[in-house]
């Protein structure tokens, strides 16, 4: 027979009160007694049991909800998108109806300045055993919270601002040919169906959504974040951060030289006789010439001569150039002749000495072999020379021939640029790096990142190399690397490099490394007679001397991060990468969640509550 709950409680009561009366069963009473406290102990024991896994499961929950919903928010505020995230999380993880509980909220809204996600949670447990004592359910409540941290940071931007960079930020390979070809380096062209938003553009928005997170995060906090920024393409525009001591006042540059002479040029022997061989006259073309009996092959005749000819000459060659004026960004005269210009440096380097190798390694014990590559030292300070810099000097740059050493001209015009412009090499210098500083406003990093420009071509190791000088708490930026910041803190260091392609090393164009069908500095070849002789090794070894110089980095306790976009995340580049810190992106959307994903791991996405 079955009781509702009130008729059960009532025949309880009438039995212990009959059990009182009758003076022949105390013990019986006693026993009978002594069964409703335990039976509320027990009771009580098992649904406070059930409480305390509602509370852990729902705890759980809101935990993962809070997270998730802070994620969700980026670098923008908390929305409803996000608060859906959050909900759909927490459902996931307590489940309707989980012990046949009711009533089940959860609440996630905004914490202080969208930097963290709060969450109350609620559900109500109906009991089984308690209910025998007027407890018929038991109300569960927990609170959560989810906030981005983040210490004391220290973050070196290395971005490829190469040309390509200016094309469809969703333009694959191939597209980005077609739209360079069209327009060069012009950004936002309208192009078939792609995008006016250029690679690059995509990359300074994402660049605002980084600064965005971090430094939302660190709002609440008195942790220092400072970054520093090196562009790069064939070089790096390096020369104005450093001792003017340590760039060399003369180097030895492919170049020309024009010069020019003034004499009598000979046009042509007349039969004129001897007595009417002399004075002015004019040539049937017009020409003033003077008339002189000469001597020649074995008898006199008449000599016609146009007086005070001007003859220009041109040789092409290796030749030591006076920079010392140069690099104080003074203005210099043009050293070729080739103009009346006067030219300032605009702060791009030649690397200073290397060996050609193809076994290029790094050790974290015994540095890089074989010895000799200063180009690759990131903390050594110039003694002589060979270890200094070289100013990158785009009008004085000439290329020859394959496989010579010298190339000469005349001409009765005086030579210019145009006149020789097959002879001019590609060069390229991106905006000047900067060093470790910090940015108190998105204005102020969007005031760095909007000058920046496309052009050239890429070279991965020299932007890499520039990226660890300005990183190393050891070298010629120490005293700028190793400010002590106010809170005393630990500080963290991250390397994040970009690229939107494969690296491209060129014989004929100038990178850092000259011209290297002429200078052979990396490929140790100066007689190749082809692009071809030159293409795979220069690949090849500028590939290992980048990988190389990644090792290099995270000996020093770097965390480097690679983000391929548009193009292949490569062996090579997920190598160069740390452990799991390399991503792909396709367009301007993934590379924001690549950089967002990225600023939040630096920030540390935690449960504070």
């Amino acid at each position: 027979m079955s009781f509702k709950k009130d008729q059960s409680r009532s025949n309880i009561t009438t039995i212990l009160q009959s059990l009182i009366r009758n003076k022949s069963g105390n013990t019986l009473a006693m026993v009978a007694a002594g069964l409703v406290p335990m039976t509320a102990m027990i009771g009580s024991g098992v649904d406070i049991s059930r409480a305390y896994m509602v509370q852990t499961r729902l705890q759980q929950a809101c935990d993962a909800g809070v997270l998730a919903g802070r994620r969700a928010v980026g670098d923008g505020s908390f929305d409803t998108a996000a608060a859906d995230v959050a909900g759909d999380y927490f459902n996931v993880n307590f489940p309707g109806g989980y012990l046949n509980t009711t009533n089940l909220v959860f609440t996630p809204t905004a914490g202080n300045g969208d930097s963290s996600v709060n969450g109350v949670a609620t559900v109500t447990m109906p009991t089984v055993v308690m209910d025998m004592f007027t407890i018929d359910d038991l109300d569960i409540s927990v609170d959560c919270q989810a906030q981005l941290e983040v210490a004391n940071s220290d973050i070196t931007f290395v971005l490829d601002t190469t040309g390509s960079m200016a094309c469809p930020e969703d333009a694959n390979s191939s597209e980005c040919s077609s739209y360079f070809a069209s327009f060069g380096t012009q950004e936002g062209r309208s192009f078939n169906s792609l995008s006016t938003t250029s690679r690059l553009g995509a990359l300074r928005s994402s660049l605002d959504s980084f600064y965005n997170i971090v430094q939302g995060a660190a709002a609440s906090s008195n942790a220092r974040i400072r970054y520093s920024f090196v562009p790069y393409s064939q070089t790096v525009n390096t020369g104005y951060l450093l001792n003017p001591d340590w760039i060399v006042d003369s180097y030895d540059y492919e170049t020309a030289e024009t010069t020019s002479r003034t004499e009598d040029e000979l046009l042509f022997f007349t039969n004129r006789p001897q007595s009417t061989c002399s004075g002015n006259a004019r040539t049937t073309s017009g020409v003033d010439v003077v008339l002189r009996w000469e001597f020649h092959s074995g008898q006199f005749r008449c000599a016609v001569y146009e007086e005070d000819v001007t003859t220009y000459d041109i040789v092409l060659e290796e030749r030591e150039l006076d920079v010392s004026t140069y690099k104080t960004g003074a203005a210099t005269p043009d050293p070729t002749n080739l103009s009346s210009s006067n030219f300032t440096w605009a702060g791009c380097i030649e690397e200073r000495d290397t060996v050609a190798s193809n076994s290029v390694d790094f050790v974290p014990s015994t540095g890089f072999t074989p010895a000799g590559l200063l180009d690759l030292d990131i903390d050594g300070v110039p003694t002589s020379d060979a270890g200094r810099w070289r100013p990158y000097w785009p009008e004085a740059y000439v290329r020859r021939n394959f496989n010579t050493t010298q190339l000469s001209g005349s001409s009765s015009n005086p030579w210019t640029r145009s006149s020789i412009s097959s002879f001019l090499p590609q060069t390229a210098c991106p905006q000047q790096a900067a060093l470790l500083a910090e940015y108190g406003a998105l204005t102020d990093i969007q005031g760095y990142t909007n000058a920046l420009r496309p052009d050239g071509g890429t070279y991965h190791d020299i932007g890499l190399i520039w990226g660890a000088r300005l990183s190393s708490p050891d070298g010629l930026f120490q005293v700028n690397v190793n400010e002590t910041p106010s809170n005393l803190g630990f500080v963290g260091r991250h390397l994040i490099f970009m690229t939107d392609g494969d690296l491209v090393p060129s014989d004929g164009t100038v990178s850092a490394y000259g011209i290297e069908r002429h200078d052979g500095r990396i490929s140790g070849n100066t007689t190749g007679t082809s692009s071809a002789a030159y293409s795979p090794e220069l690949f090849n070894r500028h590939t290992t001397r980048y990988t190389e110089m990644c090792e290099a980095i995270k000996a020093k306790g770097i965390r480097v991060w690679v983000i391929a976009f548009n193009t292949a995340l490569t062996n090579e580049l997920t190598r160069c990468a740390s452990t799991d810190s390399s991503f792909t992106a396709e367009d301007a959307s993934t590379l924001n969640d690549a950089f967002a994903s990225i600023a939040e791991q630096i920030a540390e996405l935690r449960l504070t509550q």
